[in-house]
């Protein structure tokens, strides 16, 4: 790898209704050190719309006195006045940008808006409810396998962050894993020290690591770890001993389902997961 810059052209930040100010500014930043479009994407749950036209569908409302016919006219201008909310929001944050910016709504299946909104060169970034019960609703399952079924890059970004700044680490399974180059182009924007978490299928090849680092100028360190022991927090903590991160990446399929929230909760930081080469978008599930 050259001292050239990373392969990501844009930044989709999927937002749904109670989005916080602080994800967007996340968004902005990252948008910002790595030179990114950005696109806040607005999400919109058909599901609602759908039920409010099935007959007899009620709504309950703890204040209003019991069971009510859904108005599928006034649920219709609430969601408009939420998607408007959100539009000033984010672009309130993003109007500091030096690259383009802009904001859409996306009505219909979430899976289908992913599908044909994003591209290979995006990382489609999904904020993490704080409320532990939201995270296990189907709505957000749905929402992260629509995300990682694209043909995008997915950052996961835990509720709260540690930090902002630090060292950008690659968790990988050869020195070839595409972590590294990921995680290597972001380091060398951000001027940041790359991190390389080496597993225990990891295969011994210091001469790319070290052609790496003399092609970069990057100051690499390295650590191992046992793959399966990534995803308990104990073990978690154990690898990253004294390494203070501000991003992790690692590669689709490398790790069982769930290690890129689960190490995103252990570590409070975001997540990058990148495509294997070989894969084609939709062959893997989160």
């Amino acid at each position: 790898m050259s001292k050239e810059p990373h392969s990501f052209k844009r930044l989709v930040l999927g937002l749904q209704p109670g989005a916080h100010d602080r994800t967007m500014q996340l968004a902005v930043e990252l948008a910002d050190l790595l030179h990114l479009d950005l696109l806040g994407l607005f999400l919109e749950d058909t599901s609602l719309r759908d039920l409010a036209g099935i007959p007899f569908s009620r709504e309950f409302r703890s204040l209003g006195g019991g069971w009510h016919t859904i108005d599928l006219d006034q649920l219709s201008r609430d969601l408009e006045l939420v998607a408007r909310s959100i539009e000033r929001k984010f672009m309130g944050a993003a109007k500091r940008l030096p690259t383009g910016y802009q904001f859409e709504v996306a009505r219909g299946p979430m899976a289908k808006t992913f599908a044909t909104v994003s591209r290979a060169d995006d990382i489609v970034m999904i904020v993490e409810p704080q409320n532990p019960a939201e995270r296990a609703t189907q709505q957000f399952l749905w929402l992260l396998e629509a995300a990682f079924r694209s043909a995008a890059a997915v950052m996961l970004v835990p509720p709260h962050i540690t930090r902002t700044r630090g060292a950008v680490v690659a968790i990988a399974t050869s020195s070839d894993d595409p972590s590294i180059h990921a995680a290597a182009a972001i380091s060398f924007a951000a001027k940041e020290e790359l991190v390389i978490i080496e597993t225990d299928s990891q295969d011994a090849d210091d001469r790319r690591i070290r052609k790496l680092a003399a092609d970069t100028g990057l100051n690499i360190k390295r650590v191992t770890a046992t793959r399966t022991g990534l995803v308990d927090p104990t073990a978690c903590a154990l690898a990253f001993r004294q390494i203070q991160e501000r991003l992790i990446v690692m590669t689709r399929g490398a790790f069982a389902d769930g290690a890129a929230s689960a190490i995103a909760a252990a570590r409070r930081a975001p997540v990058l997961v990148v495509e294997p080469p070989e894969m084609a978008p939709g062959e893997a599930n989160p």
